[in-house]
């Protein structure tokens, strides 16, 4: 629905069940992009969050308001991070998860896991469903080696390639929040990204999301000479690119 340091929010169906993933972008934009894709607002009842940033959370209070949302699931750090009124908003709906503690909602299998940013405490999740495994992952500096197996050969990757790293350096952005990014609490960088992908698509092909892509100091471009570099075989990949005006409808 979006990606971007402006707003971070994606809407999933699996099988009979829908979900938001984040909600960083204003109500109304989440009801004209429903409304875009013909679905029902009113029908997602889930939200899964990532961590507290403003990018994925500015248009929560709104959705609790006006929205369907019954359950959340979040992690205890995260949910900590939020004001007293946003908490108010969320009572009798939250669900803590822990990383790397599996748990199943509906028919769904899921598995929330640690990542590295500079937010109380985020998480990425994996989810399963009906033989079909997606990743979503972003707002990130690494990923522990420790966890390449189990986001090896998902059929869908929402994974971020943020910036290239000399256009970074080279933007008029203050020194201190270059560092951040860079750093192993900010964010992917393209050749990361595309080496990462790489080592994980091993016995099948994928589709990538590429998501969470600076618009400034990142290129579609960019990312697509980050692919060819890194990948063994790029035909194993298929590629979409994310922004703030959403992608078509993706179907597995």
């Amino acid at each position: 629905m979006a990606s971007g340091s402006k707003g971070n929010m994606t809407y999933l169906r699996m099988g009979e069940h829908r979900m938001f993933v984040d909600a960083g972008i204003s109500f109304r934009k989440i009801k004209l992009k429903m409304e875009a894709y013909e679905e029902d607002l009113t029908s997602v009842k889930t939200l899964f969050i990532t961590h507290e940033h403003r990018d994925h959370t500015m248009g929560l209070p709104m959705l609790l308001k006006h929205g369907a949302i019954e359950r959340i699931f979040l992690t205890e750090g995260t949910y900590r991070a939020f004001d007293l009124d946003l908490k108010n908003l969320m009572e009798g709906k939250v669900t803590f998860v822990r990383a790397d503690e599996p748990f199943s909602y509906e028919t769904i299998a899921c598995m929330p896991f640690m990542v590295s940013h500079d937010a109380a405490e985020p998480v990425g999740y994996v989810f399963s469903h009906d033989g079909k495994k997606l990743v979503y992952l972003t707002d990130t500096g690494y990923v522990d080696e420790s966890y390449h197996g189990m986001l090896s050969d998902a059929d869908l990757y929402i994974f971020e390639a943020n910036h290239h790293p000399e256009r970074l350096m080279q933007s008029m952005r203050p020194y201190s929040l270059k560092k951040r990014i860079l750093g192993e609490r900010g964010h992917l960088s393209n050749d990361d990204a595309a080496y990462l992908i790489n080592l994980w698509i091993v016995s099948k092909p994928a589709v990538w999301v590429v998501s969470h892509i600076s618009e400034d100091c990142n290129t579609v471009l960019d990312i697509e000479e980050s692919i060819v570099r890194a990948f063994d075989d790029p035909t194993k990949v298929t590629v979409y690119y994310a922004s703030q005006e959403g992608l078509p409808v993706i179907v597995l």
